[in-house]
C-alpha cells in the first residue's frame, strides 16, 4: 500500500469554474436515435416501445429530451426511426420541447387521478394507429433488463405496468415481444454506456462544474452548530432537476441513513461523521468523512480508524483512477481497489464504480470476474462506498469521469478548448498535488475529482498518495 499523507490543497480545488453553458442540440438527439434505429435493425425489431414515468425517465429523455414530469409516457420508434409519443394531459404541451418532429397521441389514463378523461381511445388502439400489428417484432424498454432467470425467461420478463404490457399483447403475440433494455444499458455495448461526441462530454463537464461550485459553497459553509438545512441553503444553485436528491447529512444517525435529505433540526457537531452530496442531471459529487480541523478534533471513537479506514479508502480510490484507461478490464480495476480495502473491514456492499448520466446509476461492470473493457467515451462515477457501524463511519469521495481515447480528446480540444483546458488543469492537479497518476484517457469532470478532505472543516488539507 502506498503511503498516504496530508498535503496542502491545490488552489484549483477551491476555484469555482465559470463554465459557459453547453446544452445538447437537435443533432445530438438525432444521432442517438440513429444509433437506436441501427440497433433495431441488427436485432430484427420492427418497433421499440420505451416506457417512462416520473422516476424512470432517462431512457426516454436520452432520445428525445422529454422527461416525465407528472405522468407516465410511451415513446414508440419504428424501423425507419419515426418517433411517436403517447402522453397525458400535462405532458402534451411539454412534449413540444422535443427538438425534432414527432407524432403525438393523447392517452388520458396517463394523466393524474381525477383529471379530465373525455378522450375514450384505449391504449392498444393508439398503438395500432401508430402501426403495431400481429406480425410485428417489438422490443420493450422498461427500467431494467433481467439476467439470472429467477423471474422466468429474461428475454420475456418486463418491469412495465401490467396494463401497458396487456395493450401490447392485444396487438402482438407475446413471443414476438422481447425485453430490449439491454441494448440501451447492457454490457458490453449498450447505447447509453458511452458519450458519443465532444459536445456530450462538454455537456457532462458543464454539469460537473455546476455541481462542484455548489459543493464548494456548502463545504465552505460547514461549521459546528449549523444545521443541515443552513448548509444546504448555501449551495447557491439554480432550482434545476438533479439525478439524485440532495444528501446533506450530519452525525451518526443521519449518515447511517445514507439517502436522507437535509433537515433543519440536525446540527453539525465537531468530530462527528459528516456528508455533503449534490447533483444535477449529468453529474454528481459526494464527500463524506469527519467534521474536524485535525486528527485531534476527531471524536475519540473515530480516531483509531483514521489510517486503516479513511486513508485506506483514499488509497483504494487512487488505485481505481490509476488503473482506468480505454480498454482497461473492469475486473482489474476491481482488483486494484480491493488491494487496499475489503468487504468485512470497510463495509463495501456495492460495486466500486458505475455508469452514470441523467440518472445517478446506469449499470456497473465493476465486479470480480468482469470481462468488460472500458469503452472510448464511457461515462463513469468513481463511487467506492466504505461504511461501517459501531462507531458509525463512512468514507466517500465520489466524482464523475469520462474515459476518452486520443481521438476523442482531440475532438474535444478542437471544439471546446475552454473545457479541454479545465480538464488538463485537473489532470495536472491530480498528478502533482494528489499523487494520483491518471492516464491521459481519464477526463475529470470537475475541480473536485479525487479531492478527499480527511478534516472537513479544514479545506486547505487533502489526502495524497506518496510512494513508500
Amino acid at each position: 500500500m502506498p503511503v498516504i499523507k496530508t498535503v496542502p490543497a491545490a488552489p484549483l480545488f477551491r476555484q469555482r469554474a465559470d463554465a459557459a453553458p453547453v446544452h445538447l442540440e437537435k443533432e445530438d438527439y438525432l444521432l442517438r436515435l440513429e444509433l437506436l434505429r441501427r440497433r433495431m435493425e441488427e436485432k430484427g425489431a420492427d418497433f421499440v416501445v420505451i416506457y417512462g414515468d416520473r422516476e424512470h425517465f432517462s431512457h426516454m429523455e436520452y432520445f428525445t429530451s422529454y422527461d416525465c414530469r407528472f405522468e407516465e409516457a410511451l415513446m414508440v420508434v419504428d424501423a425507419v426511426g419515426k418517433v411517436s409519443m403517447i402522453v397525458g394531459n400535462e405532458g402534451w404541451s411539454y412534449s413540444y420541447q422535443i427538438p425534432y418532429e414527432v407524432d403525438r397521441y393523447m392517452y388520458q389514463n396517463f394523466s393524474l387521478q381525477g383529471q379530465p378523461r373525455e378522450k375514450p381511445e384505449a391504449l392498444h388502439e393508439l398503438l395500432a394507429r401508430i402501426g403495431l400489428h400481429g406480425k410485428a417484432r417489438v422490443g420493450l424498454v422498461g427500467v431494467k433488463y433481467f439476467e439470472d432467470g429467477r423471474e422466468g425467461d429474461p428475454a420475456h420478463t418486463f418491469d412495465v405496468p401490467a396494463y401497458i404490457l396487456a395493450a401490447v399483447y392485444r396487438l402482438c403475440p407475446a413471443p414476438q415481444v422481447t425485453n430490449f433494455t439491454r441494448e440501451l444499458t447492457g454490457y458490453p455495448d449498450g447505447i447509453r454506456l458511452r458519450l458519443h461526441s465532444a459536445r456530450e462530454i462538454a455537456w457532462a463537464e458543464y454539469a460537473g462544474c455546476r455541481v462542484a461550485n455548489a459543493m464548494q459553497n456548502m463545504l465552505e459553509a460547514l461549521k459546528p452548530g449549523r444545521s443541515e438545512w443552513e448548509v444546504s441553503a448555501c449551495a447557491g444553485t439554480g432550482l434545476e432537476a438533479g439525478n439524485v436528491h440532495p444528501m446533506i447529512n450530519f452525525g451518526p444517525r443521519s449518515v447511517s441513513l445514507g439517502l436522507k435529505s437535509p433537515r433543519p433540526d440536525v446540527l453539525l457537531e465537531l468530530g462527528q461523521v459528516c456528508g455533503v452530496c449534490y447533483s444535477v442531471r449529468g453529474n454528481l459529487t459526494s464527500k463524506i468523512a469527519v467534521a474536524a480541523y485535525d486528527l485531534d478534533s476527531y471524536d475519540a471513537a473515530l480516531r483509531p480508524y483514521y489510517e486503516n479506514f479513511y486513508q485506506a479508502h483514499f488509497a483504494a480510490m487512487a488505485a481505481w483512477y490509476e488503473a482506468a484507461r480505454v480498454g482497461a478490464c473492469c475486473a482489474d480495476l476491481y482488483s486494484a481497489v480491493y488491494a487496499h480495502i475489503n468487504h468485512e473491514e470497510h463495509g463495501i456492499t456495492l460495486n466500486p464504480g458505475h455508469g452514470t448520466g441523467t440518472e445517478e446509476w446506469l449499470n456497473s461492470a465493476f465486479h470480480a470476474g468482469s470481462t468488460h473493457k472500458l469503452l472510448d467515451g464511457e461515462f463513469l462515477q468513481v463511487d467506492i462506498i466504505a461504511s461501517k457501524a459501531d462507531p458509525v463511519r463512512t468514507s466517500i469521495c465520489e466524482d464523475a469521469v469520462v474515459i476518452a481515447s486520443a481521438g476523442l480528446r482531440a475532438q474535444l480540444a478542437a471544439q471546446y478548448p475552454a473545457v479541454w483546458a479545465r480538464i488538463q488543469a485537473r489532470q495536472q492537479a491530480m498528478r502533482e498535488t494528489l499523487g494520483i497518476h491518471i492516464s491521459d484517457d481519464v477526463l475529470p469532470m470537475s475541480n473536485l475529482n479525487g479531492v478527499y478532505y480527511p478534516f472537513m472543516l479544514d479545506l486547505g488539507t487533502v489526502l495524497a498518495k506518496k510512494e513508500s
